[in-house]
C-alpha cells in the first residue's frame, strides 16, 4: 500500500500508547480513523486530537476479548466510513506477575485480550476486507517477546508467540489476495501497558492474591520510543509490505543469537544420526 490518503483504518487499543501513535500517524497520512478502545474517554481524546488537526476520526468502545464487541466495531466502521482498508489488531495487556505465580484468571484475561482479541479481529474484519476487493492491510501487534522469550512474563510471551504464528500463517494463506499482513514487533515504547490492570474485568479478578514481581530484562534495548514515531514506522512497513515490522536496531543481535542457538541444536541431531547409522 503506497497511497494512504482517503483510506479507512480501524485501530484497537487506540486510546493510548502504540495504538494512539498509529492513529495520529495514519491520520496525518490522510487516513480516516476509527479509534477503538475499552476506555471511552481515552478514545474520545485521541479522536479529538485527530479532528482538531483537520483529520477525520470516530470512536468505538470495544472489549476485544468479546467477539460480539469486535463485530459491532466492524459495523461501526462500515457505517462511519465504508470499506476498511487497514486493520490494526493492537489492543494488549500485561500483568506484573510471572507465569509461575499466575492464577487461572490471569491467564484468561491476558490470552483473552492479547491473543483472542487478534483472532476476533480476523474473524470480524477479514471476510469484509476480502469481499470489497480493494487493497487492504492488517497489522497485528506482537512484541519482541514473540520472537525471543521474556525473562519476566510467561503469560505475555505466550500470547505474543501466538500472534506471531497466527499472523505468519495467515500471510501464507492470503498470498496473492488483496489483503496483506504485517506483524508489529516493537521494542521499548512509551506506553501505559504496565498499568493495564486498570481495565481488568471484575469477573476475571485473581481468585487468590499474587504479589507483583519487579520487572526485569535480560536484553539491552534502546530507550522507549515515541508512539507516533512507531506509527510512522508502521506506515513505512506497510509501504514495503513487510511481514515483520521492527522498531529498534539494537534487538537485531538477539534475533540472530536465537537463530544461531537453534541451528547449533541441529548439530546435536546430526551427531546423533551419525552415531546411530
Amino acid at each position: 500500500m503506497q497511497d494512504f490518503k482517503g483510506k479507512n483504518a480501524v485501530i484497537t487499543g487506540a486510546g493510548s500508547g502504540i495504538g494512539r501513535g498509529m492513529a495520529i500517524a495514519f491520520a496525518r497520512a490522510g487516513m480516516r480513523i476509527v479509534v477503538s478502545d475499552i476506555e471511552r474517554a481515552a478514545a474520545e481524546a485521541v479522536a479529538g486530537e485527530i479532528n482538531a488537526e483537520g483529520g477525520k476520526a470516530v470512536t468505538a468502545v470495544t472489549d476485544v476479548s468479546r467477539l460480539d464487541n469486535v463485530k459491532a466495531l466492524a459495523d461501526t466502521a462500515a457505517k462511519a466510513f465504508g470499506p476498511v482498508h487497514v486493520l490494526c489488531n493492537n489492543a494488549g495487556v500485561m500483568i506484573q506477575r510471572r507465569g509461575t505465580d499466575a492464577t487461572h484468571q490471569d491467564w484468561l484475561w491476558v490470552l483473552g485480550v492479547n491473543l483472542w482479541g487478534v483472532i476476533h479481529g480476523m474473524e470480524a474484519f477479514l471476510p469484509g476486507m476480502r469481499a470489497h476487493g480493494q487493497e487492504a492491510h492488517i497489522v497485528n501487534t506482537a512484541s519482541m517477546n514473540g520472537i525471543f522469550p521474556s525473562a519476566y512474563s510467561a503469560l505475555y510471551s505466550t500470547t505474543k508467540y501466538g500472534v506471531l504464528g497466527l499472523s505468519e500463517t495467515f500471510a501464507n494463506e492470503l498470498k496473492g489476495s488483496n489483503v496483506s499482513i504485517s506483524i508489529l514487533c516493537p521494542g521499548a515504547v512509551a506506553t501505559r501497558i504496565q498499568q493495564a490492570e486498570r481495565n481488568r474485568p471484575k469477573d476475571l479478578a485473581p481468585s487468590t492474591p499474587a504479589g507483583a514481581h519487579e520487572r526485569i530484562s535480560i536484553y539491552d534495548v534502546s530507550p522507549p520510543l515515541d508512539p507516533v514515531l512507531v506509527g510512522d514506522q508502521v506506515l513505512n512497513g506497510m509501504r514495503h509490505k513487510q511481514l515483520h515490522i521492527f522498531t529498534d536496531m539494537k534487538v537485531a543481535p538477539y534475533v540472530q543469537a536465537r537463530h544461531d542457538r537453534m541451528m547449533a541444536e541441529f548439530e546435536v541431531l546430526a551427531d546423533w544420526e551419525k552415531r546411530r547409522a
